[in-house]
């Protein structure tokens, strides 16, 4: 933990500038022309203070409390593995980053206020094959108690798990990454502007990546199949998919697929990868399919829309609630934690 004010100030500033994707003109550009560039450059670097005045501009500007700036830091957001796609800059993974790192910190506050931490105990195992790696989805299933069913809410049971989920408005370039903070504790961010769908995979695929421990010379694209066919087993069983599609097809209704999309949480796209991967379908056949979306938008639109209801964590604002009701913080302090306002929180609140 960084707590020496002399070397927290020039943390957060650089902080909250790159979490805005603001460069050091940018910033400089929206306050006092005196406050210039180079200014800027020294504050973040410990070399000079600002006075009042401008603390209160570069707050202003950053769209932060004052106080924000003197926070001690609590979280080193280390290992960190990116799943991007192209076009999401060095810029915009700084400024995730930096987004991380803040919301974690407030994670883990109110989980130590509410006295909810939970222990991250899900085993981790040695994999090299796609094969190894859906084997190893059931295991994990099994010890979740998850039966042959759909999985009802991925974020609600991987931080009941001790795994911290963070969604964030990301670029749409950005799907998520995965990684650990201060060392031990596991996080998954996602793109919180993705369907429910896509976020339920993106998801469980981070978890592949913190539990699949593949070999070092694996080249990068064999562990992103490794760890879409442990997120696509872990949504959707293989022996479900077979059971309920039978072992060889050829024609395939849509509402067949949309059934089990309502039930699995998983894309049609996904189901019908599945099945040719398990060999239900041929490649043709799997061809076939992706031409005709591809040349048919209306049935391209029908393919791809979401039908599974809107997933979010409910468990951050649950604890800010309780340590609320508690008495163990104010309605100013719920107010920061859950970045709304204090008349909001009041109105949130009905205790019974």
């Amino acid at each position: 933990m960084i707590n020496n004010t002399t070397d927290i100030f020039p943390r957060r500033l650089r902080q909250a500038r790159l979490m805005r994707g603001l460069s050091l003109e940018k910033l400089s550009q929206s306050l006092h022309p005196s406050v210039t560039r180079q200014a800027i450059n020294k504050y973040e670097k410990g070399q000079m203070k600002p006075d009042s005045r401008i603390l209160i501009a570069l707050a202003n500007a950053l769209d932060v409390k004052i106080d924000y700036f003197f926070r001690p830091f609590i979280v080193e957001v280390d290992k960190v593995e990116f799943r991007k796609k192209k076009g999401f800059t060095e810029k915009m993974a700084l400024a995730v980053k930096e987004q991380v790192r803040e919301d974690l910190e407030r994670y883990l506050e109110i989980e130590q206020l509410s006295d909810s931490s939970i222990a991250f105990s899900l085993p981790r195992k040695k994999i090299d094959s796609i094969e190894d790696a859906k084997a190893f989805a059931g295991e994990i299933r099994s010890l979740l108690g998850l039966g042959n069913d759909g999985i009802s809410n991925v974020i609600e049971v991987l931080e009941d798990n001790g795994v911290k989920i963070i969604e964030l408005s990301a670029n749409e370039h950005f799907d998520g990454l995965s990684g650990y903070a201060n060392h031990t504790i596991p996080i998954i961010v996602i793109n919180g502007n993705f369907p429910t769908e896509l976020k339920r995979y993106i998801a469980l695929h981070e978890l592949g990546h913190l539990l699949l421990e593949t070999p070092n010379d694996m080249p990068a694209k064999n562990i992103e199949a490794i760890c879409n066919g442990f997120a696509s087993e872990m949504l959707l069983p293989s022996k479900v998919l077979t059971a309920k599609m039978g072992n060889v097809r050829h024609d395939i209704s849509l509402s067949e697929l949309t059934d089990i999309q309502r039930q699995f949480g998983i894309s049609v796209d996904d189901i019908m990868l599945s099945l040719n991967e398990h060999g239900v379908i041929t490649d043709r056949r799997y061809a076939g399919f992706q031409k005709k979306k591809s040349t048919m938008p209306d049935f391209r639109a029908l393919v791809e829309k979401s039908r599974v209801e809107l997933e979010r964590s409910g468990r951050f604002a649950r604890m800010v609630y309780r340590a609320l009701a508690d008495e163990v913080i104010t309605f100013s302090k719920a107010a920061v934690l859950l970045n709304t306002s204090v008349d909001k929180i009041k109105s949130n609140l009905q205790l019974v």
